[in-house]
């Protein structure tokens, strides 16, 4: 699913969608994905964009999502997702209806991927630094 392009008549060549699609590289970054679109909808109440409630109803919608994630990852690589930003947000209007859309609202894709990869390295980092204690315990 592209999320650009409305103003085309035909589909995008194959050979291009191949080129452009980052799924079965991003996909990696699902939880990091969630959970920034979790603090998002947050950001988006104290600016009035969203009511409690919406917020309320997203954040239990990605909780889902992201438990669903942990269980059966290789849902995501089984999409036509163009990249994991949307595989997630269509889920969400899966989940939500219209109001999924709103997420999007003052957040570009770059915004999107400047996140997932900042809350990724510090999960990484994390992973590592215990990794590593483990190691030096040993010796």
């Amino acid at each position: 699913m592209a999320l650009w392009g409305g103003r085309f008549t035909q589909a995008a060549d194959q050979r291009f969608k191949q080129f452009n699609d980052s799924l079965r590289f991003d996909y990696r970054l699902a939880e990091q994905d969630i959970v920034g679109s979790v603090a998002w909808s947050k950001a988006l109440v104290t600016v009035g964009v969203l009511t409690a409630e919406e917020q309320a109803q997203l954040e239990e919608a990605l909780n889902v999502l992201l438990e669903d994630v942990r269980a059966r990852p290789q849902q995501i690589l089984e999409s036509d997702a163009e990249d994991i930003h949307s595989w997630v947000e269509g889920k969400l209007i899966d989940k939500v209806g219209q109001l999924g859309k709103k997420l999007h609202t003052g957040r570009s894709r770059n915004d999107q991927v400047a996140t997932d990869l900042k809350l990724w390295c510090k999960d990484t980092v994390s992973e590592l630094l215990t990794a590593n204690g483990s190691c030096n315990r040993r010796w």
